[in-house]
């Protein structure tokens, strides 16, 4: 019974894992993606579930998932030597919660709070003792 579950368990992740596909969309002349987009689906019924955008160097510039075309949840931004950015928060195509954002040196300097969209509160982290 329970390799019977194991299997099943196995043939939806695979099946599940078949069904997003990578394409890159645009690559540098050195050869390395620019962008690269995750879709979900085939030829016109394909939709965009994530996007992956790199510099030049291959280094990750930002990563961000899309839900019914609307950007949604965690989104990641690097600075070029890969130390994080910022960070921002989406619902429905809307900002929402905190975004924090990096000095290169990893510290936080700034965080804004959003409402549905909405800017409603910034704390300026770098004027602090």
């Amino acid at each position: 019974m329970n390799r019977y579950l194991f299997q099943l368990v196995c043939c939806l992740l695979i099946a599940t894992g078949c069904s997003t596909h990578k394409f890159v969309a645009s690559k540098y002349p050195n050869g390395k993606p620019e962008v690269v987009l995750y879709l979900k689906g085939e030829g016109e019924e394909a939709v965009k579930v994530m996007e992956k955008v790199y510099y030049p160097n291959g280094k990750l510039d930002y990563v961000g998932r899309f839900e019914n075309g609307m950007e949604q949840g965690e989104w990641n931004y690097y600075y070029e030597d890969g130390t994080r950015k910022y960070t921002e928060n989406w619902d429905k195509g809307l900002e929402q919660g905190v975004q924090i954002e990096y000095a290169p040196d990893g510290q936080i300097y700034l965080e804004k709070y959003y409402e549905k969209g909405q800017l409603v509160r910034t704390v300026d982290k770098s004027k602090r003792p």
